[in-house]
């Protein structure tokens, strides 16, 4: 009787897992965003109220996008990011995360991190899912035997904003023909979420 119930209990557990994971998931992002704007909204209004600074938090994230598409908007922006570029310790985070930022996400010249590859890291015979942002500096190359290398980034799982940079030659990287955001997926979710096969 106690096996049987333990495999019922057990069989259980790996139906709902999956539901378990999902409304953890999305609990742990509702109470971030919530948070972001929480305690202000209990300081105003002299009482917490869930779900407004969720609300808030998405408004806002919109709002930034849609005026930033205009010229006035890209004005304010600019004239923000000057501000932030002043506070001695705000300015090096600030300006290191947006220069990370600019290279994955929002570059779109051909040297820019919009080129899905693979190559063997961290050692021999294990592939890597990695992004070619430009040529290594010359001076990399030149001591290093005068051959062509290129840097590549190397995205951690399951957050491609952190990851590693490696010069690589040439001759060594395997090209993909997958797109970009289908690598990106793919790192994200460790692998779980293919792209579909290319004829």
């Amino acid at each position: 009787m106690w096996q049987l119930a333990s495999k019922y209990f057990i069989r259980g557990i790996f139906i709902l897992l999956p539901l378990f994971i999902t409304i953890w998931m999305l609990s742990f992002i509702f109470s971030f965003f919530d948070g972001i704007f929480g305690g202000f909204i209990w300081l105003v209004f002299g009482k917490p109220m869930p779900g407004v600074g969720f609300i808030a938090t998405i408004s806002i994230i919109f709002l930034t996008g849609y005026l930033t598409h205009y010229i006035f908007g890209e004005k304010v922006l600019r004239l923000a990011e000057k501000v932030l570029y002043k506070v001695p310790l705000v300015k090096t985070i600030y300006s290191s995360t947006k220069q990370i930022n600019d290279v994955l996400f929002l570059s779109k010249d051909a040297g820019g991190f919009n080129k899905a590859c693979i190559v063997e890291y961290p050692r021999k015979g294990i592939w890597s899912v990695g992004f070619i942002t430009t040529e290594a500096p010359q001076e990399v190359s030149e001591k290093t035997g005068g051959e062509k290398l290129l840097s590549v980034f190397i995205p951690n799982t399951p957050t491609p904003a952190t990851g590693f940079l490696i010069m690589v030659p040439e001759k060594d990287i395997i090209m993909l023909n997958m797109k970009t955001e289908d690598a990106l997926k793919l790192v994200v979710s460790g692998g779980a979420l293919k792209p579909k096969e290319i004829n």
